[in-house]
């Protein structure tokens, strides 16, 4: 068993919960994770990209060359002085693709096109549950409008943040959801296992995206890294600090955050599963 790495729903507890930038400096030496998971998750994405490549990459028509070798030769870089020194780039591929394949996250990149920055691309392997395609060429807010009440909350904020964004200051911030299934793979076209049916609190499972934010200096690209930590429930309920201040958290969502997490049928009964499994473990 194993903790969350990170528990962000403890972190700023509320009455109501509300959509938080919560970005925090980032360490270049700590940019890329590496877990224990890394291999069983490289050799998932070399799956799911030979099954389903259309889904889980896909960049603008321009081709976003030169923001993808310069992230590419970023990530490259970087896992040769905190990794692996002997590592390559497999140069048959497209260079986004390529730098994906080398790392736990998924890669999501922003770029600036006629004034505005737009949604560029990505390899995204570990989607949680949206479309990668369907972003192509949107503007931030416009990536944000199916999610309930984020652009009312956060949305002039998130583009003041982006805009002010430079090379030298990289952040990092922490999102969250309790999903019924422990499948990394679950975009929302079609091509993700069926989900299970009426899985019982003690099945579902702590999804954690640990998201980092770094502004490219040549090409001015925005560059998303998205490392997805899936711990399950019965192992958030080891400390029934945690538990509880996760049961909190469900309780506290307004009813169109938690229509939007897919959690509006079952997140009182989850939250209640935790005070009651914390307590008498």
């Amino acid at each position: 068993m194993a903790r969350p790495p990170y528990e962000p729903y403890a972190e700023s507890p509320s009455a109501t919960f509300r959509w938080r930038l919560g970005v925090r400096p980032l360490d270049l030496d700590q940019w890329l994770e590496i877990t224990d998971h890394r291999d069983a998750e490289l050799a998932a994405k070399a799956q799911i990209m030979a099954t389903h490549p259309h889904t889980a990459f896909a960049v603008l028509d321009d081709g976003i060359a030169d923001e993808s070798h310069e992230i590419a030769d970023a990530v490259l870089a970087h896992l040769r002085s905190h990794h692996d020194p002997a590592i390559t780039l497999d140069t048959s591929l497209h260079p986004l693709d390529a730098a994906a394949r080398l790392v736990q996250e998924d890669l999501v990149v922003m770029v600036e096109r006629n004034g505005r920055l737009v949604f560029g691309g990505g390899s995204v392997c570990f989607p949680n549950r949206w479309d990668l395609r369907s972003k192509l060429g949107m503007t931030m807010a416009e990536v944000h409008d199916p999610v309930s009440l984020l652009n009312e909350q956060l949305g002039d904020t998130v583009d003041a943040f982006l805009a002010r964004l430079t090379p030298h200051r990289p952040v990092w911030r922490l999102g969250w959801g309790v999903l019924d299934t422990d499948e990394l793979y679950q975009p929302t076209d079609g091509t993700a296992a069926p989900r299970p049916v009426d899985a019982p609190p003690a099945a579902h499972h702590l999804r954690v995206e640990r998201e980092t934010l770094r502004r490219f200096p040549a090409t001015g690209c925005v560059l998303f890294t998205i490392h997805t930590h899936l711990t399950p429930l019965m192992d958030v309920i080891d400390s029934a600090t945690s538990a509880v201040a996760l049961a909190d958290a469900l309780d506290s969502m307004p009813t169109p955050i938690a229509e939007y997490k897919q959690l509006d049928r079952t997140g009182a009964a989850i939250a209640d599963w935790l005070r009651h499994a914390a307590t008498t473990r």
